[in-house]
């Protein structure tokens, strides 16, 4: 008798769950998908209406904003049935973000703002998170998600199908573990669409669940609910009775799950495997991603210095600050940040670009000028600032405009080159434009004087030097061939770091989603910097120099891409008499530094060649482990041949030697054998062959006749990427200094900040800062950080005005607890909110 209750307790259980995943752009505009919006809802009111058991689960807050502001009778619809607990709200992200382009920090306001929204408007708490269609997930998915309150995860894209595993527990950099599903069927979240394969399809699922509780998703969004899938359940429950399938929440089957589950195993590290995960979407549509990395920058350093304006006396500009959030957080839409939407919709996005660059500048020029109303500092000046909470060394450069009566302009106290000069007939200087390596303290300014004389006198000026194959520095040496462009990279000590540095295209006929390249087997790479072979485009050095100042030296190449030359045979008799077929313009700089131990690479490109993939090629002649920065920590990767995403940097080295490559906003690289790509562009111009979307062209993405520059640098070092401190390094670079000019003002008040340099916050040297800014509720200020390095840290901070109290909170800043002193877990995210 007990073995037959056995037998009828332990009945597998399907747990069907109807649901909307909303694009609100990939194949359609955002006025289309509107419409897909509220026609799906109003269906889904008249079956909640009619159906009593009925359950309907809505992805993204912003679903509901729309319809709250275009059809407000509807919207009230949904809110009753949301009470009943017949409408719930899975993920309830603002909208489903990509979880590695935006960047961590713009990544947990999606949760915030949407979680807000839904608490507030529904009553609703969001436990489940439910990422149907993000391409990847970062390792730090797990700890945000908990710190977000979410207790369970769904999601689609990322992991391989295994036999028994679609249920596990996931584990995060940190160690924080979420219960996570995996959606396994071959038709992934779609699976309960089809009444027809019902049976089929429950089998498959079967055979993927850890337990006997099956998670069925049938999810809409590509069609209205088919409202006969309610009478096929009822078939299948009397055709098998030994089976239990209801319309029920994810949050049903994830506590099932935790009550038969005991023995679950435990995965560790990003969703970034199988075959749904589209690896070139990181360099489609470059522009995007740089013109994105540009405005995350702003956003969050506007905010900084906005906060720290605001305890300084100015308001805060809180209204002008949320509407660029909401900008920012469609960008960060998973269809559009990853450039997989149709060419209409980028009309939109670079509208969003253009309006978040000029207010967000706004914002932080205004605030910038505040806290120096309030800095003692009476003298004309160049003042640094500096975004990051730990100290940054870095050369800038500075225009200087003049009126009359200047001859020569100087730096006081510090060591400067005279880049460029512009002077009237009568010699009087117009323009100059000034470089010095600042050194600026964490999250505060240094302020460096300007002299201004009507003599001459002597200038350090940057000149040319001919008949030079290097470049040097105290710490490095680059060697390169004047002929083809290529360059070697030595320590001083003759050590080799980079055998190779060169520029490669290679063919592309894939889409939006994925590279294809059908010449690689034939022919190798199309063209290549230093490859003259007869069929294959040329790279043609048109011009090279080298300019040298007390500070920094460089060289510069101006180089053409030709598709045809001749003599195209015995070439290495005749030499080449002319070329035809332009199919490329390269500007290409490499610097170097005297107090600095890093070279800089600037490249510039204006392609005329559709279907290719240009790529930067490091090949660096040494076996070395791979590290990559990624939202709110790092990860080790194997060398794949294959595209990743990095958010700033990644390290490259072995026992004795590494280096540091950090980029402004080039997400894409491979590091395959002991070779590292960066991807600059990919040309293609279809949204997809027709296996991952539909078959669209997308002409806008063919990345043709636009001006395109790349900034990247190489950081030496011994140790590893710990040692090293590679995310203070790689700041230079991807959230370099901001740069002033102060006439300055004297004035008998006494002010509070100093003349020479302060630093309104500082933190641990591993401890980096994600945000300063205003709370939500508008009383405190929230400051989020991060461990990155993996070790414990005690929390130092050091701020410029003391917070009454110090709480530790959480990503949604509900949570108020007070900690007398706090110690950092490895790689643990941390929230403050902070009272004055």
């Amino acid at each position: 008798m007990v073995w037959v209750f056995w037998l009828i307790e332990k009945k597998w259980r399907v747990f069907f769950f109807p649901h909307f995943h909303y694009d609100v752009v990939w194949k359609f505009n955002r006025r289309d998908y509107s419409y897909v919006n509220a026609r799906i809802l109003r269906q889904v009111v008249t079956l909640c209406s009619m159906f009593p058991e009925f359950r309907f689960g809505v992805e993204d807050a912003y679903q509901l904003v729309e319809v709250e502001k275009e059809e407000p009778q509807l919207f009230q619809s949904i809110v009753e049935e949301a009470k009943k607990g017949w409408i719930l709200v899975v993920d309830g992200q603002y909208l489903m973000a990509d979880s590695f382009l935006p960047g961590g920090e713009v990544f947990v306001r999606e949760i915030l703002r949407g979680k807000r929204y839904v608490r507030e408007k529904l009553g609703q708490e969001v436990e489940v998170g439910w990422i149907t269609d993000s391409f990847g997930l970062n390792a730090q998915i797990p700890q945000i998600y908990r710190d977000a309150g979410y207790r369970w995860l769904a999601f689609g894209r990322g992991a391989e199908r295994k036999l028994g595993r679609s249920e596990f527990w996931w584990k995060g950099l940190d160690g924080t573990k979420i219960l996570a599903h995996y959606f396994s069927s071959k038709h992934s979240y779609h699976v309960g669409l089809f009444a027809e394969y019902l049976e089929q399809n429950v089998e498959e699922l079967k055979r993927y669940a850890a337990t006997k509780n099956v998670l069925m998703p049938c999810g809409i969004g590509s069609c209205p609910f088919p409202e006969w899938i309610l009478k096929a359940l009822e078939d299948f429950v009397e055709k098998h009775p030994d089976h239990e399938i209801r319309i029920a929440s994810p949050k049903e089957f994830f506590e099932a799950v935790e009550q038969e589950g005991g023995g679950l195993e435990t995965v560790e590290g990003e969703m970034y495997s199988g075959d749904r995960v589209f690896d070139s979407v990181w360099s489609t549509r470059m522009w995007v991603k740089l013109r994105y990395f540009r405005v995350r920058n702003l956003v969050l350093n506007a905010e900084k210095f906005a906060t720290i304006a605001w305890l300084l006396g100015k308001p805060y500009p809180r209204q002008v600050l949320d509407e660029a959030w909401d900008r920012m957080l469609f960008l960060a839409f998973h269809d559009v940040i990853t450039g997989t939407s149709i060419d209409e919709v980028f009309d939109e996005v670079r509208e969003h670009f253009d309006w978040l660059e000029e207010a967000l500048t706004h914002i932080l020029e205004d605030s910038l000028e505040h806290i120096l109303a309030n800095a003692d500092v009476e003298e004309e000046s160049i003042v640094m600032f500096n975004p990051n909470a730990f100290p940054v060394k870095a050369y800038v450069e500075h225009e200087l405009e003049f009126g009359e009566g200047v001859k020569r302009v100087f730096l006081e106290d510090v060591d400067y080159e005279v880049v460029e000069e512009v002077r009237d007939g009568e010699g009087w200087l117009k323009r100059a434009r000034i470089g010095f390596v600042a050194e600026v303290p964490a999250l505060g300014y240094r302020v460096y004087r300007v002299g201004k004389s009507q003599l001459m006198g002597r200038v350090s000026r940057r000149r040319r030097v001919h008949r030079r194959d290097f470049v040097e520095s105290p710490y490095l040496k680059v060697f390169f061939n004047p002929l083809t462009g290529v360059c070697r990279i030595l320590r001083r000590d003759g050590d080799e770091v980079v055998r190779e540095f060169r520029l490669e295209v290679e063919n592309e006929v894939g889409s939006v989603y994925t590279h294809r390249d059908i010449s690689m087997g034939l022919v190798g790479v199309v063209a290549a910097e230093g490859d003259t072979s007869p069929n294959k485009p040329v790279f043609v050095v048109e011009d090279v120099w080298v300019e040298e100042g007390s500070l920094s030296q460089r060289v510069v190449f101006m180089e053409s891409l030709y598709g045809c030359f001749w003599p195209y045979r015995l070439r290495e008799h005749y030499g080449m008499e002319f070329y035809r077929q332009k199919l490329m313009d390269v500007w290409k700089e490499v610097v170097v530094y005297r107090d600095l131990p890093w070279a800089e690479f600037r490249v510039r490109v204006l392609s005329r060649f559709p279907h290719i993939r240009l790529r930067a090629r490091f090949d660096m002649g040494f076996e070395g482990e791979y590290f990559a920065n990624t939202a709110f920590g790092v990860v080790k990767r194997e060398k794949e041949p294959r595209e990743f995403p990095m958010e700033d940097w990644v390290w490259y080295g072995g026992a004795d030697k590494g280096v540091v490559l950090a980029t402004q906003g080039i997400p894409g690289h491979e590091v395959r054998d002991s070779t590292i790509y960066l991807t600059l562009l990919r040309s293609v111009d279809l949204l997809s062959h027709g296996d991952k979307g539909p078959i669209v062209p997308v002409p806008d993405a063919l990345e043709l006749n636009r001006p395109y520059e790349y900034r990247f640098a190489l950081f030496l070092c011994r140790g590893d990427w710990r040692s090293a401190r590679a995310w203070e390094k790689a700041a230079a670079i991807a959230n370099p200094l901001i740069s002033t000019h102060y006439l300055g003002k004297a004035e008998e008040k006494i002010k509070p900040l100093p003349s020479g340099e302060y630093s309104f916050l500082s933190l641990p040297q591993n401890v980096v800062l994600s945000c300063l800014k205003q709370s939500e509720d508008g009383d405190s200020v929230i400051l989020r950080c991060y461990e990155t390095a993996g070790t414990k840290t005690p929390l130092a901070l050091s701020i410029f005005k003391k917070p009454k109290e110090v709480l530790v909170s959480n990503i949604t800043e509900e949570r108020e607890e007070r900690a007398e002193a706090i110690e950092l877990k490895p790689f643990q995210i941390l929230t403050l909110k902070l009272r004055f």
